[in-house]
C-alpha cells in the first residue's frame, strides 16, 4: 500500500523508515555476501586476472607465495611475513604436507575470508571416496569453510598410471564438491590436451585453471614441454605457472633466471633485478606467478612486479630465449606430463 507521508527524500525519511531501511540494506548485503555474489575481495587495484569460477568471472591474484617442500612450521612462518608485506594469495597443497601450518597463519590474520585467495590440489589418480577424503581433510587442515581454487594436481597417481575413466571419476568428484559450496573455482595441474579431452566434455562447471612448469627459456616450447599452452587458451582456461625461476631445474639451469646474462641484462636497464625480470615476463602476459621463499628481501622483490613494464624488444628478447628448459620431465622438449598419451613413471615435480 501507498501511504502519504513526509517528503521521502533521504534527508526527510522519518526514524522508523530510515533505521528499517538500513536493517532491509543491511540483510541484504549479508544475503548477497552468503550467496557469493557480494565480496569485500581483493584490495583495490590489486594485480589480478579473471578467471571462470563456479557462479562467474572471478579475480585471481597475479602473485602469490608457493609452499612446496616447506614443512608446516615454515610455511606457516612464509605465510605469515608475506601476508604481513601484503600477499593475499597462497599455493598448498594435500601432497606437501604443509596445510596445518598454512591455515594456523591465515587464521592469525586479520583479514576477512574474502579478502585473500587460497590455491589447493588433491593428489591424481585417487578413486572417488579417496578423493572426497583428501578434499574434505584438505579444508579440515587449512580450517576453512572453502578454498578459492582447488585443482587435480596430477592426471595420473604418484606411481605415473592413469586412465580417462579415472580422470572422468575425480573431475565429477571434485566439481560436486565445489558445487555444494566448498570451492569458487576448480581446475587442475600438469594437465595436457589429451588429459583435458577426457574432462571437458563431462564437466558441469569451467575448468578454471591449467598449473604447468612455465618460465622464461619456454617462450617457443613445444606443446609436449608446455602441456598444450595454446590448447588451454583456446578452451578460455587460465594458464598458470609454477616454477617460475626453475628452481627445480638442473644446474646450471636451476640458477640462469636467478644471476644468467639475459635477465640480468634486461633487469639493469630497469633497476629491477633478473629474478623480477623472469616473474615480470609472464605476468605481463597474464599468467599468475607463485615464487616460494620465506626471506622477507626476496618476498618483496616478487610483489613489486606492476609499477614497471617491460618493452616490446625485451619481452621478443625472453621469449625467443631457449634456456632454461623444461625441467623435471625426461627431456628439454618433454615436461614428463604429455610426451606419451600412455601415462609413465616420470619423475614428479610437483
Amino acid at each position: 500500500k501507498i501511504r502519504s507521508g513526509p517528503p521521502t527524500d533521504s534527508n526527510h525519511l522519518p526514524r522508523r523508515v530510515a533505521r528499517v531501511g538500513a536493517m532491509e540494506a543491511t540483510r541484504l548485503m549479508f544475503g548477497l555476501l552468503l550467496a557469493g555474489f557480494v565480496s569485500a575481495g581483493l584490495p583495490d587495484n590489486f594485480p589480478s586476472v579473471t578467471i571462470k569460477g563456479i557462479k562467474g568471472d572471478m579475480a585471481m591474484p597475479l602473485y602469490g607465495l608457493g609452499t612446496w617442500q616447506y614443512n608446516s612450521s615454515r610455511a606457516q612462518h612464509a605465510v605469515e611475513l608475506a601476508f604481513g608485506m601484503g600477499y593475499r594469495h597462497v599455493d598448498t597443497a594435500y601432497l606437501y604436507e604443509n596445510q596445518v601450518g598454512v591455515g594456523a597463519a591465515l587464521k592469525g590474520m586479520s583479514l576477512h575470508r574474502e579478502q585473500f585467495f587460497v590455491t589447493s590440489k588433491i593428489p591424481g589418480g585417487l578413486n572417488a571416496s579417496a578423493s572426497k577424503a583428501a578434499l574434505d581433510k584438505s579444508l579440515q587442515d587449512l580450517g576453512l569453510e572453502y578454498v578459492d581454487l582447488m585443482l587435480l594436481h596430477f592426471p595420473f597417481d604418484l606411481q605415473g598410471q592413469g586412465s580417462p575413466a579415472a580422470r572422468k571419476e575425480q573431475w565429477q568428484v571434485l566439481q560436486d564438491w565445489a558445487l555444494a559450496g566448498k570451492a569458487k573455482a576448480v581446475g587442475v595441474s600438469h594437465y595436457c590436451r589429451h588429459h583435458m579431452d577426457d574432462i571437458l566434455p563431462i564437466s558441469k562447471v569451467p575448468v578454471a585453471v591449467n598449473q604447468v612448469q612455465y618460465h622464461v627459456g619456454m617462450g617457443n616450447a613445444v606443446d609436449t614441454a608446455n602441456d598444450d599452452k595454446a590448447f588451454c587458451e583456446q578452451k578460455g582456461i587460465l594458464y598458470q605457472s609454477f616454477s617460475p625461476l626453475c628452481g627445480p631445474c638442473s644446474p646450471p639451469d636451476n640458477t640462469e633466471l636467478l644471476n644468467g646474462d639475459l635477465v640480468t641484462k634486461i633487469g639493469k636497464s630497469h633497476n629491477k633485478s633478473a629474478p623480477q625480470v623472469a616473474l615480470k615476463w609472464l605476468v605481463q602476459q597474464g599468467i599468475p606467478v607463485i615464487p616460494k621463499t620465506d626471506l622477507p628481501a626476496h618476498l618483496k622483490e616478487n610483489m613489486e612486479l606492476f609499477d614497471w613494464t617491460l618493452t616490446a624488444d625485451d619481452m621478443r628478447a625472453l621469449s625467443a630465449a631457449t634456456s632454461p628448459a623444461v625441467g623435471g620431465g625426461p627431456s628439454a622438449t618433454d615436461s614428463g606430463d604429455c610426451g606419451t598419451t600412455q601415462e609413465e613413471d616420470y619423475p614428479l615435480v610437483v
